[in-house]
């Protein structure tokens, strides 16, 4: 576990200290269009928010973004000032697709684009993956950039509940709690 953190932030540092260059901007520009066709119209608008700033923290290019849907982001408060840390915390410094997450060891730490942020892998089995809280329910969203995307079901959390799976409480009116209708891994995709 230890080593795959060293190594992704080793890459993390390699990627940080590039300047944007047209070929980011276009790989920004495809990741963009990708992220809108699959109505992630939320988090398109503040990433072009943060990448309209000069000089902004956002390197495009060989990196991975999780992206809570617009519903998600509606109900969250993201203020000029913490633009940069919401994205970048939902960021990952390398371009993963969802089989490059089942290769992770189950408790993988990885770091986010933030310094001394990290988001904890959990695999449950059946490409159901957990990023903290937020689980990955549409995933390969970016396809056609070096960025890769992937759509989760909530605002990242980074405290001590983060490692607790996302999860609404069951309502069991005509459902047995205790059956395996009635848990909360069998919630339907968002």
């Amino acid at each position: 576990m230890g080593i795959s953190y060293f190594f992704f932030l080793a890459v993390y540092l390699l990627f940080a200290s590039q300047p944007i260059t047209p070929a980011n901007q276009t790989d920004l520009r495809a990741a963009l269009e990708d992220m809108r066709s699959s109505s992630y119209h939320g988090f398109v608008i503040l990433l072009q928010m943060l990448n309209s700033v000069p000089n902004s923290l956002i390197r495009a290019g060989n990196i991975t973004f999780l992206m809570p849907n617009d519903i998600e982001l509606s109900n969250s408060v993201i203020t000029p000032d913490s633009l940069d840390e919401f994205l970048l915390s939902h960021s990952v410094p390398t371009a993963l697709l969802l089989d490059d997450f089942a290769h992770l060891p189950t408790g993988t730490v990885l770091p986010t684009s933030y310094p001394h942020k990290t988001i904890n892998v959990r695999d449950f089995g059946r490409s159901n993956f957990f990023v903290n809280n937020a689980k990955i329910v549409k995933p390969n969203i970016c396809s056609s950039s070096s960025i890769k995307c992937h759509g989760v079901t909530s605002i990242i959390m980074f405290n001590h509940d983060s490692l607790l799976p996302y999860h609404r409480t069951p309502v069991c009116k005509n459902l047995d709690c205790n059956s395996p209708e009635a848990s909360p891994h069998n919630e339907p995709n968002n």
